[in-house]
C-alpha cells in the first residue's frame, strides 16, 4: 500500500470533480497511460476502508503526481467522501498503478476508437497526452465522449489542442440531451456505429465508463463480428 497527499481540488464541471495527489516516497511514478490505481479511503462512519478503482487520467511525466477525475454519485460512498469531506493536504492509502488496459506496443496499422461516458474518459486523456508527449506514431485514434449537456463535457478545451496538434486525432462530443450545440447529439454508439457499419477495416475499440454503456457497445460489436480482446477492450467502473 502507497501513501498520496491530496495536492489539488480542480471542479472541471458541477459533478465531474478533478483531483491531484502527490505520492511523496517517490521523485517520480512510472506507469503506463491507461492503468488505474485503487483507492482506499476510511471514511467517517465506516467501519472498513471504503476501496474503489480509478483509471489515472494523467500521463507518466516524470513527476510523482497522479490525476483523477471523479463523478458525483449520490449515495457513493466514495464520490461523496471526495466532494463533501476530503481536503488539500489529506492523505490517502493506494494500490498501483496497475492494470493491463493500456495501448497496443504498435498503434500504427489499426484505427482505434475510444468509447466513454463521464469520468470514463480518464484513461483516454492519459493515452491521447502521452502519445502526444512522445510523438508516438499512430494510424488514426477517434475519440467518443458521450455526457448530457454542454455543461457536463470535461478536459474540452484540452482535447480541441489535442485535435489541433494531432492531424490523426479526431475527438468527438455527442450530447444526449441537448440540441442544436454543434455537437453530435443522441447516444454515443451510433456515432461509431455508423463509421464502422462504412468502413472496411474494423477498428481496435476502447470501451470505459457504465457497465450499462459497455454492454450495449459490446453487444452491438459483437453482431458485427468483433470479438473481445482481438477488437473490443473494456474498463467497467460501475
Amino acid at each position: 500500500m502507497e501513501v498520496a497527499v491530496l495536492t489539488e481540488i480542480i471542479k472541471e464541471t458541477e459533478k465531474n470533480w478533478r483531483f491531484v495527489f502527490e505520492s511523496p516516497l517517490y521523485d517520480k511514478l512510472d506507469f503506463v497511460a491507461g492503468q488505474l490505481v485503487q483507492i482506499h479511503a476510511h471514511i467517517p462512519g465506516e467501519t472498513a476502508p471504503v476501496v474503489r478503482n480509478y483509471s489515472v487520467a494523467s500521463w507518466p511525466d516524470g513527476t510523482n503526481k497522479f490525476e483523477l477525475i471523479v463523478t458525483y454519485l449520490k449515495g457513493g460512498k466514495m464520490s461523496e467522501y471526495l466532494f463533501d469531506y476530503i481536503q488539500v493536504g489529506d492523505e490517502i492509502l493506494y494500490k498501483g498503478p496497475m492494470g493491463i488496459f493500456t495501448l497496443p506496443k504498435d498503434i500504427t496499422d489499426r484505427d482505434i476508437y475510444f468509447v466513454s461516458t463521464g469520468s470514463g474518459v480518464s484513461p483516454f486523456r492519459s493515452m491521447v497526452n502521452y502519445i502526444y508527449e512522445n510523438k508516438v506514431p499512430f494510424k488514426n485514434i477517434k475519440l467518443f465522449f458521450g455526457t448530457r449537456r454542454t455543461e457536463d463535457i470535461v478536459y474540452k478545451e484540452e482535447f480541441e489542442y489535442l485535435e489541433k496538434e494531432l492531424k490523426n486525432f479526431e475527438y468527438i462530443p455527442v450530447l444526449s440531451r441537448e440540441k442544436d450545440t454543434g455537437f453530435k447529439e443522441g447516444h454515443v454508439h451510433k456515432h461509431y456505429l455508423d463509421i464502422i457499419d462504412k468502413a472496411t477495416d474494423k477498428p481496435l475499440v476502447y470501451f470505459c465508463g457504465w457497465n450499462i454503456m459497455i454492454e450495449e457497445g459490446r453487444k452491438e460489436l459483437k453482431a458485427r463480428n468483433f470479438q473481445m480482446m482481438k477488437d473490443i477492450r473494456v474498463e467497467i467502473f460501475g
